[in-house]
């Protein structure tokens, strides 16, 4: 009996050694898990690259230019080259020389050999310093975090795609980098810092693409209302759409054919194209910039509703139009 005892003792402490061991693995293995779970995602470019030296071209297609060519280690590529690719100061392309084409990473590719590329951007090594295409963002950092720029008013740019911009006057520094921001650009450079990221003064930037900023949103009493869009314009002023919120904000909003203008309530007459507004009881409110119709639509500067309907709190911030009367909030 007692050797029976002892026996099922023994077989209990081996069971319960192994469950300790094998909890013990489960534990790492998720902690091991959880460690891989949350690792960050590393960052890369808008364009990906390729230099090489062409060994021969052949006419395509509707303007096509096919390209094989050969980089430094011998490995082959065709570049595609088309009416919308992007040649930097006017490339030649022809046998013998060193060209690079950027194409848009993790655009899908057809899986032959060797690879065929749909270039954007093409170009010869620069003369001088070193060049970066990609898309930099709204501190004008690169899609890869590699690389910051630094605007000068010294700096040459060159805007590609109809992205003019007329200005009234010479642009400060200030307000080149504000509207840089958001955009697929070329840039030329010199020197870096040996920070990280690395940042530079462009001496050469070529602007490939319009100003991308992300949607407005509007919050009229606390609470997200659908609304037409909201813009900037080229003098930064936040232009909001005039019915939207005025309705949220429990003002009827109609016209007045006698007196040929919108009016807010009872009380407030808008005039587009003209920055006087009339308000009852009050001396007549001017606008910082005059009420205008977009897309079938009445935009007002965001300031109107302070001036004009005396809302509380009227706000911009980090893309969000914050508008309340102040009747919904704790004191």
């Amino acid at each position: 009996m007692k050797k029976t005892l002892r026996l099922i003792a023994l077989i209990l402490t081996l069971t319960m050694t192994f469950s300790t061991f094998a909890a013990a693995e489960t534990i790492q293995e998720n902690q091991e898990a959880e460690e891989i779970a949350v690792e960050p995602a590393v960052p890369f470019s808008f364009y990906t690259s390729f230099t090489g030296t062409v060994k021969s071209i052949e006419e395509g297609n509707q303007g096509t230019i096919k390209v094989y060519l050969e980089d430094k280690d011998n490995s082959p590529a065709y570049f595609v080259l088309t009416e919308q690719t992007y040649y930097v100061d006017d490339v030649k392309i022809e046998e013998g020389k060193e060209i690079t084409g950027y194409y848009e990473s993790g655009k899908p590719m057809i899986l032959i050999y060797p690879p065929q590329y749909s270039i954007d951007i093409v170009a010869a090594k620069p003369a001088d310093g070193f060049m970066k295409a990609d898309k930099f963002d709204a501190n004008l950092l690169s899609s890869d975090k590699q690389l910051k720029l630094n605007i000068s008013t010294d700096t040459e740019i060159i805007w590609e795609n109809n992205t003019q911009i007329n200005w009234f006057k010479a642009p400060t520094a200030e307000e080149l980098q504000t509207v840089l921001t958001n955009r697929k650009m070329i840039v030329f450079y010199d020197f870096t810092t040996k920070s990280l990221p690395a940042q530079t003064t462009p001496y050469k930037i070529i602007v490939l693409s319009q100003q991308e900023v992300d949607p407005l949103s509007i919050f009229v009493e606390d609470a997200a209302i659908e609304a037409p869009s909201a813009f900037i314009d080229e003098d930064g002023t936040v232009m909001v759409p005039l019915r939207a919120i005025s309705e949220a904000l429990k003002h009827e909003v109609t016209w007045n054919n006698k007196e040929r203008c919108i009016m807010v309530g009872s009380d407030v007459q808008v005039r587009i194209g003209e920055k006087s507004i009339t308000v009852a009881g009050k001396d007549t409110v001017l606008l910082e910039f005059a009420p205008l119709i977009k897309d079938d639509r009445s935009y007002v500067p965001l300031s109107f509703f302070k001036e004009a309907l005396g809302v509380k709190i009227v706000s911009f911030f980090e893309n969000n139009i914050i508008i309340n009367t102040g009747r919904y909030m704790a004191d």
